[in-house]
């Protein structure tokens, strides 16, 4: 990984922050064409990306301001940027030397260890940055990756993490420690093959690395053997009726359901989709009561409204299905599922010749599509789920279902 990028947003805060610096113990020495004329070229270069420019002008703030940390602070920075390691180590630890507890300069003396393969140093440095500032993520995160460098990912998860804790949108924060697991989970992986290549759990590993990669039909094989060899193993059941459901094969999937609830009664997700399969495939009498049940249970599995309600229409119980379907849309009302309630919505109230309220539900139907539309021009559908996620309408289909040609 390259060392310069995290250090950008520091780069030049640091720079304007030693430029304010400059106004307070060494005001004296400092002039319009002197340090801190010198110090905005410094942070002006920084921000333009000529590092060797900004490694001379804050050259010259040292030289005039020998006892000024932060000046060795910038200049360390920008000898980094240049590529110029020893030269920043020499900066950073000048300024470390006169001011030990300046923020960020164990951060970036870590950095160039780092950029360097001298990790057990930069995990020195970086330690002591954690101490100064405990809410530094970036220094966490570098903890984190200095312990993947020593192939030691275990360890760096609880860096990483701590990391993710403090700022859990960072790009670098997150791809490092999603790396960390899937090395941690690839290490148990390869441990299960070696104690047996052939066990219900390599079988089951092997089906859900399928699931994800969409490779459906070899996921359904793959959990077909597991269950084979631990029928009675809690969610194997349910995790094979979901790939069912995914190819079409909505009958083998309803069973599987059922077995999975056999095992286990209290399958609250396993009991939902069971739920909402049988809403879409000939049974809603029986979906209805399975989601009302698990909606008594589970309230927080709001999308069983949404097919609650479809069960609903199908048993011609129109108003109790406007009730459910405008529960889904407030649950999530700028999700596809609240799409796909809006046009039932405006199948049950044509239903109850309520034309103001059919007419206002198809436009937002029809606004939302037209959303959706756009954006699948630009991203792949998304096949994985969560375990407790069913497959969204495609309204095209609801459409063509609903409306009878020519109306």
């Amino acid at each position: 990984m390259d060392g310069g990028h995290p250090a950008v947003r520091w780069l030049i805060a640091g720079a304007f922050l030693a430029t304010l610096a400059v106004s307070g113990a060494n005001a004296q020495n400092a002039t319009d064409s002197g340090p801190r004329e010198a110090m905005r070229r410094g942070a002006a270069a920084m921000a333009s990306g000529n590092f060797g420019a900004a490694v001379a002008a804050y050259s010259g703030v040292t030289r005039q301001l020998p006892d000024f940390a932060e000046g060795y602070f910038n200049l360390g920075l920008a000898q980094e940027q240049a590529g110029s390691l020893e030269d920043a180590r020499a900066s950073l630890e000048r300024a470390l030397h006169l001011k030990p507890g300046l923020r960020g300069a164990n951060l970036f003396l870590g950095i160039v260890d780092y950029r360097e393969n001298r990790y057990k140093e930069a995990e020195t440095s970086l330690l002591r940055e954690t101490g100064i500032d405990p809410h530094d993520a970036k220094a966490y995160m570098w903890l984190g990756v200095c312990k993947l460098a020593l192939d030691d990912p275990e360890s760096a998860i609880t860096p990483l993490d701590k990391a993710f804790a403090l700022d859990p949108t960072d790009e670098d924060i997150l791809y490092h420690r999603g790396r960390a697991y899937l090395l941690v989970a690839n290490a148990s992986y390869e441990a299960m093959f070696k104690l047996d290549h052939d066990s219900m759990r390599v079988h089951q590993v092997l089906a859900e690395a399928y699931a994800q990669g969409y490779r459906n039909q070899d996921a359904i094989a793959e959990f077909e053997l597991a269950v084979k060899m631990s029928p009675r193993q809690p969610g194997l059941h349910e995790e094979l009726a979901d790939q069912l459901w995914i190819v079409g094969q909505l009958d083998p999937a309803a069973d599987a359901y059922r077995q999975e609830l056999a095992l286990d009664p209290q399958a609250e997700s396993a009991k939902y989709k069971l739920g909402s399969l049988l809403v879409l495939n000939r049974n809603p009498a029986e979906g209805v009561e399975l989601l009302r049940a698990v909606l008594q249970d589970d309230p927080a599995l709001s999308d069983a409204h949404y097919y609650m309600g479809r069960g609903l229409l199908s048993l011609d119980k129109d108003r109790e299905a406007i009730e459910q379907l405008q529960l889904a849309v407030a649950a999530d009302p700028a999700n596809d599922r609240a799409m796909s309630a809006y046009y039932q919505l405006a199948q049950a109230y044509r239903g109850l010749h309520d034309t103001q309220n059919a007419e206002t539900a198809m436009k937002e139907f029809l606004r939302m599509r037209a959303h959706v539309k756009e954006r699948q021009e630009q991203h792949t559908a998304q096949i994985a789920r969560k375990r407790s996620e069913l497959p969204v309408d495609d309204p095209e289909k609801v459409a063509m279902v609903a409306e009878p040609a020519g109306q």
